[in-house]
């Protein structure tokens, strides 16, 4: 009797055991999960899809700078600050101040994007440290961006070309007129061309008339 109620004592410690194994490794594997705390984003961080970046160009290349965010998103404001004056771009509805010829405000819907793109068709020395700034209403992140240009030679050479054409188109100016006024009779008449010329024949007739005596 006492050998069965020990193998039934045994029996029943064995049950327990394989019982409460599962349970412990179960909660070792979760404990981790519920300890782990999620990092949330931060406010706005992912509300910008393109982002604009600085450039760095040559004399007289264009450029152009682009802030895109989701379409439905609000108002879009894409800010050209430069030494002469600061231009405001408005998307989606395309409200620009007045610009000059060289820069050109737009905005466009790409694969369900809104875009402001700002560009420079031509820069100069004058654009060089120009700044964009793109920002949305009620959102503290500002993303901004800085064009440099260099002179890399190219406008000396243009100025010089400048130059010697300049100097070559007087000449030929003024050689047209000169053949103008030669061949113009009014003009010769003017100048008292002609009187000149009908002095030197009378002179040379009354030689002649002294030279017969």
């Amino acid at each position: 009797m006492n050998k069965r109620i020990v193998s039934h004592v045994c029996c029943l410690l064995l049950a327990v055991l394989q019982t409460l194994t599962p349970t412990s490794a179960q909660n070792s594997t979760v404990s981790p999960v519920n300890n782990t705390k999620a990092v949330m984003p931060k406010p706005g961080a992912a509300s910008y899809w393109t982002l604009p970046n600085d450039v760095t160009v040559s004399v007289g290349e264009p450029v152009a700078f682009q802030c895109g965010v989701p379409e439905g998103s609000q108002n879009l404001t894409f800010t050209y600050y430069s030494s002469h004056r600061n231009y405001i771009l408005t998307c989606p509805d395309g409200k620009v101040e007045d610009i000059p010829q060289a820069l050109y405000g737009s905005c466009e819907v790409k694969k369900g994007e809104l875009l402001a793109i700002w560009t420079l068709k031509g820069t100069s020395l004058s654009d060089n440290e120009a700044k964009v700034v793109c920002q949305q209403p009620d959102d503290p992140n500002v993303n901004s961006a800085v064009l440099h240009v260099y002179d890399n030679g190219a406008s000396n050479v243009v100025l010089i070309g400048s130059l010697i054409g300049g100097f070559f188109g007087v000449l030929l100016v003024f050689s047209l007129l000169l053949l103008l006024l030669q061949r113009s009779e009014r003009v010769q008449n003017c100048f008292g061309v002609d009187d000149t010329g009908d002095d030197l024949d009378i002179i040379f007739e009354e030689e002649k008339n002294y030279t017969k005596f």
